[in-house]
């Protein structure tokens, strides 16, 4: 890395589950971003790529590029009632077959379908071909080549919930469902063939938009996982698992995901299976929040040997593959001889259990790589390779995903040396638990799990 630049961006919370950000302040921290980065540069931009989060778009004007909407986050769940209301719709037994994914408020085509049902103007004017919808790298893209191009690509449009995972095309049948007008849509190229290029004034140099990816498939990349059966595994605020599963589509898992990993132009799709876990750094930052900080900033797994309490951290549900969506914290085992060093282990045992449930549902990996901020927590690390008995490879560089789009846009142009020359391994962490001991602490866990779900009863 040469240099790096970076700006915030706000989020506003207008009402229950909204969640927004406001379409002029991002494009501006972006453009200041670039200016910023590039007088740290030594030479030019040979290429530009783009990562966003896959799911948040916005709809803006054809003529002009002013934003008609705000930016609608992924974590917006405005579009449940709308999800409730279309999945007693004999047609909606199909979403999943069509597109690898559920139906969920998540995803931004519900979230279309609640904009044009509670502003019919905003239909019409998308009906009229006026607006586009797109993700944020679209958006950007949109803009930075001064409204040349209105393209995405595989990775981000397959999250819409209207594209067909086979085709990698507009689905009619999706887009009759959630009541989008086929004109806002932008057209799908290859993630590595936007065929676009900055425009000197807002971009402020030329050069090819040379790769666009959703933030995920980009740490896949970036860890250089192109072959099938290696993951990469992604500790934030939550945990992302990426399975890269090859050039043929895959039939996921019961409570897995299968979506696009990527598109090179001339060289075919590379699908994936993705696993969630809703909770990893938010479940353990709630460890200073409850004064167990000091236990819990050093914590490594508990001493499995010995007694010790069992934890279920739930503060956003459960992933993959419960899918329990209840904001809950279970403590079993407990005892008065229980001590905050090991509330604090335990808790960072259950998050490791909850990553352990996505690699498990995922069917298991050939190689893991792990990026992420919370790839620096030794005791974590340390207690997903004891509960999934898998080595795990961690990343020299944790910003996998600007790494991976840098690489995709460089291979892109013939500057890069391909995935795998950008992935660094730093360290490899081996389990120290054995089979037997792995499975007694799994067979725990299980049983934590059906007490964490179960209805709550009533007083």
């Amino acid at each position: 890395m040469v240099g790096s630049a970076s700006r915030k961006v706000s989020t506003r919370r207008p009402g229950p589950g909204m969640v927004e950000h406001d379409p002029d302040e991002l494009l501006r921290g972006v453009l200041e971003a670039i200016a910023e980065v590039r007088r740290q540069l030594p030479g030019g931009v040979a290429a530009l790529g783009i990562a966003d989060q896959t799911e948040t778009f916005l709809l803006w004007e054809r003529d002009g590029g002013r934003a008609s909407t705000q930016i609608l986050s992924w974590q917006d769940q405005r579009a449940a009632a709308v999800c409730d209301e279309l999945a007693g719709r004999p047609q909606t037994t199909s979403v999943a077959e069509r597109t690898g994914l559920g139906l969920d408020p998540t995803f931004s085509a519900p979230k279309l379908a609640w904009l044009f049902r509670t502003d019919p103007a905003l239909r019409r004017r998308a009906e009229a071909g006026e607006l586009a919808f797109g993700d944020i790298a679209c958006w950007l893209a949109w803009h930075l080549s001064g409204g040349a191009g209105h393209v995405t690509e595989p990775s981000n449009a397959c999250r819409s919930l209207l594209v067909n995972l086979e085709s990698l095309e507009w689905d009619e049948g999706l887009l009759d469902l959630f009541g989008v007008p086929a004109a806002v849509l932008p057209e799908i190229r290859p993630s590595d063939g936007s065929a676009l290029v900055t425009d000197g004034g807002p971009a402020g140099f030329a050069a090819p938009i040379a790769a666009m990816l959703g933030d995920q498939p980009a740490a896949l990349y970036g860890q250089g996982c192109t072959e099938p059966g290696m993951a990469a595994l992604t500790l934030g605020t939550g945990a992302f698992l990426w399975l890269n599963a090859g050039a043929d589509r895959p039939q996921p898992p019961p409570g897995v995901l299968a979506t696009a990993a990527w598109q090179r132009a001339g060289a075919g799709v590379t699908y994936a299976l993705e696993a969630f876990c809703a909770n990893a750094g938010n479940a353990l930052g709630m460890l200073g929040d409850m004064g167990l900080a000091s236990a819990g900033s050093s914590a490594g797994p508990p001493d499995w040997a010995g007694p010790h309490p069992i934890v279920v951290p739930a503060p956003s549900g459960l992933g993959t593959p419960r899918w329990h969506g209840e904001d809950r914290v279970t403590v079993l085992d407990a005892s008065s001889a229980t001590t905050r060093a090991d509330l604090a282990a335990a808790w960072l045992a259950g998050v490791a259990h909850q990553i352990a449930d996505a690699l498990e549902a995922a069917g298991g990996t050939q190689v893991l790589r792990v990026g992420g901020g919370l790839a620096a927590h030794d005791g974590l690390l340390q207690a997903v390779a004891d509960l999934s008995g898998q080595s795990l490879e961690v990343a020299a560089d944790l910003e996998a995903t600007a790494r991976g789009i840098a690489a995709l846009a460089a291979d892109s142009v013939g500057a890069g040396g391909g995935a795998s020359a950008a992935a660094t391994i730093a360290k490899r962490v081996e389990p120290h638990l054995d089979d037997r001991g792995r499975s007694r602490e799994r067979a725990r866990w299980a049983a934590a799990l059906d007490v964490h779900v179960q209805p709550r009863a009533r007083a």
